[in-house]
């Protein structure tokens, strides 16, 4: 397969979202106060435990099995089942959203309020389930065209819902409520040209009366359960939090450490998500037609192989670039944020290295490996958090705390993962990333570049962009990792 047409169509995608995502961040701190981000941030925590430790599992399994369901026919008849599952999860969480609201110090007490609040959220997980499922199968298929179109709209179509609703209202509710729009609208043109392109293939599987199973005994309780451990105490260490902030330094600071954490987060998403979409369906593809230990091991190699380096890289540009990128990308009422910031750069760093040794679980169906690094950097988290509040100790302790527990969840990940599926490491590559990353930590410490003006730090973060992606493009070119991860076709129809 071409790697030209494939590449352009992520890119375009990637890079309409990219600019989507910074306008949302700037409108959105221009419109709501920290308090209101604050408030934000702990109605997003809810919808992040229902995606996390309810809906993710089934989710990676259906990942999983993406292209041998399509092969057989049979995965729009299995993802049917998964709609009542959802909508539980979702009326579910509605519920406990009103109840907390109607009981949390800085909240409305209105009952109308509480219920807005609730719809919000409900109606992003399940919108934001479906759409994120539709748009994502799409693209491991290779649809590139149309899961980059829905996606763009997704994204086009939120933030001007989004950006109409706080415009009126002020609150974080009216910002959610805007961005499941725009999830409907994707879920929905997604989910047509999904089912387009199925009843153009004309094959009828085996027993089309019968319902296939999504889900059967041995793979919920060997594999979903599991992993719904591991990504609830992934909740706990990574968003948990926000709720203990929130009552003992209050919604307005907890604004402030998540919008220093979300830059980070923006910035990381829109590269990891880029090099997910475009080279997970690949990754996926290998590990569908792997036969035997070896080869496993070697397609998981070659994908932690093309990735860390550039990790590595975003790493040092995110930390060099930090106070130019919440001057950037937000109002001025969060630019005490910047340490949030740097400190979110190791956060995620860590994140996504720990993502990528995961992997080994997943492909070997052992998601229960997968609970101690997690459960070990939960527990770092809250220890922390419980040693902060003890001593009296102020936020910059607590995100140091979240850092050391990234790390600590990385480490244990690499470890056990390695005894799993040893990964053999581009030695040359690696070095090049971390010499990279080591350079712009030295210079961030010694001459930290600061500036208050707009296009000034504009110039500055693209000079930066242009510089780093330029490493990037060396180290992938004529890269033998990347090159045999592509030797492979999305769909075998």
């Amino acid at each position: 397969m071409a790697l030209g047409p494939d590449f352009l169509w992520v890119a375009f995608g990637r890079m309409a979202t990219a600019l989507i995502a910074i306008a949302s961040l700037r409108i959105m701190t221009a419109f709501l106060e920290p308090k209101d981000y604050g408030i934000y941030a702990l109605l997003a925590a809810f919808q992040g435990f229902c995606g996390l430790f309810l809906i993710n599992p089934v989710g990676q399994h259906i990942n999983r099995h993406t292209h041998a369901w399509w092969d057989d026919g049979t995965l729009l008849k299995r993802l049917a089942g998964y709609d009542g599952y959802i909508l539980v999860v979702s009326a579910g969480i509605a519920m406990v959203v009103v109840l907390w609201w109607l009981t949390y110090p800085s909240a409305d007490k209105s009952l109308i309020t509480s219920i807005l609040a609730a719809l919000a959220v409900s109606a992003m997980v399940y919108l934001g389930t479906w759409n994120g499922t539709f748009v994502y199968i799409l693209n491991m298929l290779g649809f590139r065209g149309g899961s980059v179109a829905w996606m763009t709209a997704s994204s086009v179509v939120g933030l001007a819902f989004s950006t109409i609703l706080a415009h009126r209202y002020q609150t974080a509710t009216s910002w959610m409520l805007g961005q499941a729009l725009g999830m409907a609208v994707g879920a929905i043109g997604a989910g047509m040209l999904l089912h387009r392109y199925q009843a153009a293939r004309g094959i009828v599987p085996n027993g089309s009366n019968e319902l296939p199973t999504l889900l059967n005994r041995q793979t919920i309780l060997k594999y979903c359960f599991p992993l719904a451990a591991a990504t609830g105490f992934m909740w706990l260490q990574n968003t948990g939090y926000r709720f203990w902030v929130g009552g003992v330094w209050g919604v307005a600071e907890l604004g402030i450490l998540v919008i220093g954490l979300s830059i980070s987060l923006q910035l990381w998403s829109i590269i990891e998500n880029f090099a997910m979409q475009f080279l997970n369906p690949y990754f996926f593809r290998h590990i569908t037609g792997a036969t035997t230990h070896l080869q496993t091991c070697a397609v998981l190699s070659d994908m932690v192989n093309v990735m860390w380096p550039l990790y590595a890289i975003l790493a040092g540009f995110n930390i060099l670039f930090a106070s130019s990128l919440l001057v950037v990308l937000t109002d001025d009422r969060y630019h005490t944020a910047v340490v949030f910031v740097i400190l979110g750069a190791l956060i995620e760093f860590a994140r996504c290295t720990t993502n990528l040794w995961s992997y080994a679980a997943q492909i070997q169906r052992r998601t229960i490996k997968v609970i101690l690094p997690y459960g070990m950097g939960a527990l770092v988290v809250w220890v922390g958090a419980l040693g902060v509040s003890y001593f009296k100790g102020d936020l910059k302790m607590l995100a140091i705390a979240v850092v050391i527990s990234s790390v600590v969840t990385c480490a244990v990940m690499v470890v056990l993962m390695q005894r799993m599926l040893p990964i053999v490491l581009d030695v040359r590559r690696w070095s090049a990333g971390l010499g990279m990353l080591i350079i712009c930590l030295v210079i961030a410490i010694a001459m930290p570049i600061r500036n208050d003006g707009l296009y000034q730090n504009v110039l500055l973060l693209s000079m930066g962009g242009v510089f780093s992606g330029g490493c990037m493009a060396v180290l992938l070119w004529r890269n033998p990792a990347l090159a045999r991860l592509l030797d492979v076709s999305l769909r075998s129809a």
